[in-house]
């Protein structure tokens, strides 16, 4: 495909679509970089393994790993778009609280997390939830326009 080609693909998606995709990349490109560092050593347990500041796990890896995936796969489509956004946005901040309870002594840390990894769960949280919103706000923007035709 042309570089021109790629900037009429670009110029044809809407801006939740392109949010799930550089959100879903970010979080793909993550998960890769962490099993570059972990490996799949102590799966699910606290490590001083880092990543630009960021502490990482295994665990940690897989979770953003699919859910970047998901986001990448479901942001051609709309419809796919806004249920999988708002599954991944809901997710994501779960795992922003699970996080803060980290902070408690007596909850194990079996995400690894540190306060820069539960900034990223939050971000990517609402950066979903902004996605799944825009789809559905699209949508319904699509069948009002089809309506008046």
């Amino acid at each position: 495909m042309s570089v021109s080609g790629d900037t009429d693909l670009m110029n044809r998606l809407r801006w939740p679509q392109k949010l799930a995709l550089g959100t879903g990349a970010v979080l793909a490109l993550w998960g890769v970089a962490g099993f570059l560092v972990t490996g799949f050593s102590s799966f699910a347990g606290e490590s001083e393994t880092w990543i630009l500041g960021l502490r990482v796990n295994p665990l940690q890896n897989v979770i953003h790993l699919v859910f970047g995936a998901a986001l990448l796969l479901s942001a051609p489509r709309l419809k796919a778009l806004s249920g999988t956004a708002l599954l991944v946005a809901v997710l994501f901040l779960v795992l922003f609280g699970l996080g803060l309870a980290r902070y408690d002594d007596e909850v194990v840390n079996f995400l690894n997390v540190n306060p820069g990894s539960n900034a990223l769960h939050f971000l990517a949280g609402f950066a979903s939830l902004a996605a799944a919103q825009g789809a559905a706000w699209c949508r319904q923007c699509d069948r009002a326009a089809l309506k008046s035709v």
